[in-house]
């Protein structure tokens, strides 16, 4: 699998990486009448989201390649979504997604948790996605109905194992066993680390 682009979150003035989150859907290209096609093998999910938090979680900016209706052929007719909170989708210009919403400042109202990282602290895996702990910061941001109600580092945790994979190189497989409970109990949510 090739290394998957990112959504990115901006907080406290720093863009991040949007690793994972849990708890409720964060966005969904479908109630908003897209139909999201996969374009490339970096981009499984066929959509690309920036979001921004100052209090609440907003989406700022979403890129997708939408599927016309029409009948089904062995390739979907690309073209322009319709609308979102009163922005009209044009082509992006450097990345090529028929779809491109620019300054969507669309509040979510997200139930959950968000695991956000900035900074590479060690080299990432050149397939899927890489894993929490090669962020140099890693931080919990959890949400109630899109309101910003804690923001956790645990840059600490994810620097141990980072530590640990590098002595002994198991920090996969360590992930499944008794000595990861920490890093497991720190977070709020469940976030599939050991599935």
């Amino acid at each position: 699998m090739t290394q998957q682009m990112s959504d990115r979150l901006l907080f406290e003035g720093v863009s991040c990486e949007l690793i994972c989150w849990a708890g409720g859907e964060l966005f969904d290209p479908f109630a908003h009448g897209l139909q999201p096609v996969r374009n490339c093998t970096a981009l499984d999910r066929g959509v690309l989201a920036h979001y921004r938090v100052d209090e609440r979680l907003w989406l700022d900016e979403l890129m997708l390649d939408h599927a016309l209706p029409g009948p089904p052929e062995r390739k979907p007719r690309l073209g322009r979504g319709p609308a979102i909170n009163g922005v009209s989708p044009r082509t992006h210009p450097d990345m090529g997604f028929t779809s491109h919403y620019p300054r969507l400042d669309l509040p979510l109202d997200f139930d959950g948790g968000l695991l956000i990282g900035d900074g590479d602290a060690c080299e990432r895996p050149g397939r899927g996605s890489p894993p929490a702990w090669v962020y140099l910061r890693l931080r919990e941001l959890v949400f109630a109905q899109g309101e910003l109600i804690e923001a956790v580092d645990h840059s600490e945790i994810a620097a141990a194992l980072r530590e640990r994979d590098r002595r002994f190189g198991d920090a996969h497989r360590v992930m499944a066993y008794p000595a990861a409970e920490a890093w497991r109990q720190a977070f709020a949510y469940d976030y599939g680390f050991c599935e």
